[in-house]
């Protein structure tokens, strides 16, 4: 039985109910054809005016030639602030602190486990994404000083700085759930956020003969927070292509109240869909722990009295989830709060830091109440680019980031539904994406086109406000 992922190569992505709603296929190629004209001038260099087009004028560069700006973090979030600064100041004094020399597009996880991309197109050589005028530091902080304007590395190197961005992203805290690192080396386990993990996934749901699949969603923040949902919809619809659908019962638990809270406009389309494929949702459920020798998961499941239960779901194949947390170093530092859940406590507009004025905070980290993507980035990073510096130019933050997020959520192999929101839940640019229809243009897209402009847009710098 081939892959579905093969099928749709073969035959451009056509699959069940096809939607003839919406903007067209060309309409929507020319958006991209836009897309991907701008990437061919940021990613081959550009003209000498389109490279300036992101300049300060001569004498505030002057005045910012002698500063010392430090990102600490140098995933997609910190690169895209340094990039964007080098753009504005092209001489400027700028240090990435960064302990990988290998970059992980981590968007591009759930598409390993899905069987539709091979390691190897997720993972860059890290220096091959960084400019030469990037001083890098190949370390991790170990401790902040905000007070004296400082880190402290974990090889014992003082780094002193004028201006502090911070994009340390977010990790899974093995902790929350009892037994999770055991249970990820036993053979029917395997999680789609950490690279090895969703190889050894793919390989389990493509072996998969049948019995019950179980996938999680945990409590608090989360990075990506539609992927544990997609890679459970896709597993279905492989198995389904692979003719076993009837052998396999699917069950996917959530913390929350539903599939898709943050939109409430998409999860009212996506639910019925779903509900629709005899997938079996559990809702209000947080796991807990993992029972190995009985194979079952176990859930604090809260009522709608307020009361809580413990519920036990057996499973075959296990797809768990635990809680998400930022990395020590920002956690147990001066720049978190109480109640924020160790995240850098930024203005949620301007994403300065609300006690330290010449302190930035930049994605994952930071505690804006946005969802936690690369699409985040996207408006995040010239933002937090302009208003450091005009802070460094002795100026008042002017740039505002409205909270505007995208997801790309993979319904099946060959569909997707795109869409942008803000803080609100509401939908944004939906004139281009038309959201609530599962399309193959945005699967294409998600596919073939975010990864270049990841690559040639984002981390170089051509973004603006």
């Amino acid at each position: 039985m081939t892959n579905p992922a093969d099928n749709i190569e073969q035959n451009g992505g056509k699959g069940q109910n096809e939607n003839k709603k919406g903007i067209s296929r060309r309409q929507a190629l020319k958006y991209i054809g836009v897309g991907t004209g701008v990437i061919l001038v940021g990613g081959a260099g550009g003209t000498y005016g389109y490279r300036r087009s992101f300049r300060i004028s001569s004498a505030d560069a002057e005045r910012l030639k002698n500063v010392k700006f430090v990102v600490v973090g140098g995933s997609v979030g910190g690169l895209t602030v340094a990039a964007r600064i080098l753009r504005a100041v092209p001489d400027a004094d700028i240090t990435v602190i960064e302990p990988n020399e290998d970059h992980h597009y981590q968007p591009g996880y759930t598409l390993v486990s899905a069987g539709v991309y091979e390691p190897d197109e997720v993972v860059f050589d890290q220096k091959s994404l960084m400019f030469p005028e990037m001083k890098w530091v190949k370390d991790s902080v170990k401790t902040f000083d905000p007070e004296n304007n400082r880190v402290k590395t974990e090889r014992g190197e003082t780094v002193d700085y004028d201006y502090l961005v911070v994009g340390l992203g977010v990790q899974m805290n093995y902790n929350s759930v009892e037994n999770f690192a055991e249970a990820l080396e036993e053979p029917n386990v395997g999680n789609i956020y950490n690279l090895d993990k969703g190889i050894k996934f793919s390989r389990l749901r493509k072996e998969f003969e049948g019995g019950k699949f179980v996938s999680t969603y945990p409590q608090g923040y989360i990075k990506c927070g539609g992927a544990p949902q997609k890679i459970t919809w896709l597993s279905e619809d492989y198995w389904r292509s692979k003719g076993i659908r009837d052998d396999v019962e699917v069950h996917f638990h959530s913390h929350q109240h539903t599939l898709f809270p943050p939109v409430p406009v998409v999860d009212e389309a996506v639910k019925p869909k779903i509900e629709a494929r005899d997938i079996h949702n559990h809702y209000n459920q947080t796991l807990r722990a993992i029972d190995i020798s009985k194979q079952e998961a176990i859930f604090e499941e809260e009522r709608n009295d307020g009361s809580k239960r413990e519920v036990r779901q057996s499973y075959d194949l296990l797809h768990p989830m635990p809680a998400f947390q930022t990395p020590k170093a920002l956690r147990e530092s001066d720049l978190t709060a109480e109640g924020i859940g160790g995240q850098i406590e930024v203005d949620r507009e301007t994403l300065q830091h609300k006690r330290f004025r010449n302190v930035f905070g930049v994605g994952d980290c930071a505690a804006t109440g946005a969802p936690k993507t690369a699409a985040t980035i996207r408006k995040q990073a010239p933002v937090v680019a302009a208003n450091v510096i005009d802070v460094a130019l002795d100026r008042e933050p002017y740039a505002k980031y409205d909270g505007t997020s995208g997801c790309p959520l993979l319904t099946r192999y060959g569909r997707c539904m795109m869409f942008e929101f803000d803080f609100n839940g509401e939908l944004v640019n939906e004139w281009l994406y038309n959201s609530t229809n599962e399309t193959r243009l945005w699967w294409h897209f998600k596919v073939r086109g975010l990864k270049s402009l990841y690559t040639n847009i984002l981390l170089n710098g051509y973004v603006n406000v």
